[in-house]
């Protein structure tokens, strides 16, 4: 049978997106943008107006998800019909989902990857607010299918295979115009091609062929942000602020339930003791060069401090809550009993964990080939990304899915995962040692969803 015929995926995909409907629908007009929301509603607004992209607050962001917010504000009247686009785009994540899994381990893991993507409460929170980390995860999960097709057709003399990896390319593009932390990721999927084919000329080329789809997918919008801000721009200028949050005198901050700074109010005591912004907050460039600077020099002043903070920001990313756990506090979903926040908060708790830790074992377990040595490899990534920055839970949305397909083989076969753990000592070395660091830092933050029990 072929795999998009099979029933118990369909139902899966309808689920999943009927959870996500039924509270944008419910609560949409109780439904109030929250910080950076209201910052792709104001930066897709401009676009509208043809002022192009601007700085925020001293902050100049990469343009995908408000250029996106724009486009539903022109065709619909308001951006943030783009929440009903992120819900068509979270039931086809689940095709794909599926697909990947059932690549790696078969149809039970397929269908055991797409329900536990369909009924995260992370994800599906996330799908219907005005972030961009929905589309993101699409992207990545998009580019893990098209390193399977370049893969399969990189001895193609055809113009299949530069398609596919042209293709490829264009999405690594599209990741950089969304997160400008995917700015340094190309060289991962470059490594992921060329695995096990590094004296294979066809290899090589497709590597040659995605990176300049890549860089031609950046570069217009490059071109016009450099030159109308009269300074070098890629994708985004944001890593001073990033460095303002994370590595200040003040802790650092971050925006989740129990560990964060939700008003304004919050926000002046938690950073008093703190530097204050330097640079014009009208001049995104100016602030950012100066931020970027100071940033620099606080680290060099205070190398062990920075370094103490590295596990700290790790287990911000970590924390099992999530923004649904703040959503849920602050009451945004009026009307439902206490006892059904409190439940969806568990919920939300139960499966993050699940992810996160059959995730990790799944991976070192199965993890095979260019694959897993790409999702290892982004994973690593972006969490010494954040290591070295500013850590919160929104930032580990778009790697859940990542975790799924490894989860998922490890909740459909656990015996083969724990079976290939132990017959191999690098696996189980792998094993132990991620168990071992990231445990600590997964249960840091736990207690904190809760007004009665926020610290061990």
């Amino acid at each position: 049978m072929q795999w998009w015929k099979d029933r118990q995926l369909w139902l899966a995909a309808v689920v999943g997106m009927l959870a996500r409907i039924v509270p944008m629908v419910v609560w949409m007009t109780d439904w109030p943008c929250v910080r950076d929301e209201c910052t792709y509603l104001r930066l897709a607004h401009r676009l509208a107006e043809g002022q192009g992209m601007t700085v925020s607050n001293g902050w100049l962001w990469a343009p995908g998800y408000p250029f996106l917010v724009a486009i539903h504000e022109v065709v619909f009247g308001h951006g943030a019909a783009i929440r009903g686009t992120q819900v068509i785009v979270a039931g086809l994540l689940c095709m794909a989902i599926f697909r990947l899994a059932q690549q790696q381990g078969g149809r039970r893991a397929g269908l055991v990857a797409v329900w536990l993507y369909a009924l995260s409460p992370t994800q599906i929170f996330f799908s219907q607010s005005l972030w961009s980390e929905c589309l993101y995860s699409g992207l990545l999960i998009c580019g893990l299918l098209l390193l399977s097709k370049v893969r399969q057709h990189h001895q193609s003399s055809d113009s299949a295979s530069k398609l596919w990896a042209g293709s490829l390319g264009v999405v690594i593009g599209a990741c950089m115009m969304f997160r400008g932390v995917a700015m340094y990721m190309s060289p991962l999927f470059a490594v992921a091609m060329l695995w096990g084919r590094f004296r294979s000329a066809a290899a090589w080329s497709s590597v040659v062929i995605m990176i300049v789809a890549a860089t031609l997918t950046v570069a217009p919008y490059s071109a016009y942000a450099t030159k109308k801000f009269d300074d070098i721009v890629i994708t985004d200028r944001t890593l001073g602020q990033m460095m303002w949050l994370g590595n200040n005198d003040c802790q650092p901050i971050t925006f989740d339930w129990g560990n964060g700074t939700l008003t304004h109010r919050e926000m002046r005591r938690h950073t008093k003791n703190g530097r204050r912004p330097c640079g014009d907050a009208s001049d995104g460039l100016a602030r950012e060069r100066c931020q970027t600077q100071a940033g620099f020099e606080w680290i060099l002043t205070n190398k062990s401090e920075f370094l103490r903070r590295m596990p700290m920001r790790v287990a911000q990313l970590v924390n099992p809550h999530s923004f649904v756990t703040r959503h849920l506090r602050e009451g945004r979903w009026r009307g439902l009993p206490q006892i059904v926040d409190e439940g969806i908060i568990i919920w939300n708790v139960v499966w993050s964990l699940m992810v996160m830790l059959g995730g990790v074992v799944g991976l070192c377990g199965r993890g095979r080939s260019a694959r897993g040595a790409l999702v290892g490899g982004l994973l690593l990534y972006h969490v010494g990304v954040i290591a070295c920055l500013a850590g919160m839970t929104r930032y580990r949305v778009p790697l859940e899915p990542l975790l799924m397909l490894y989860c998922a083989q490890f909740i459909g076969d656990p015996r083969a995962t724990i079976s290939e753990i132990l017959n191999q000592r690098w696996r189980l070395v792998a094993s132990i040692t991620t168990m071992v660091i990231f445990l600590p830092l997964i249960l840091w933050y736990l207690p904190s969803g809760w007004s009665v029990w926020r610290a061990w």
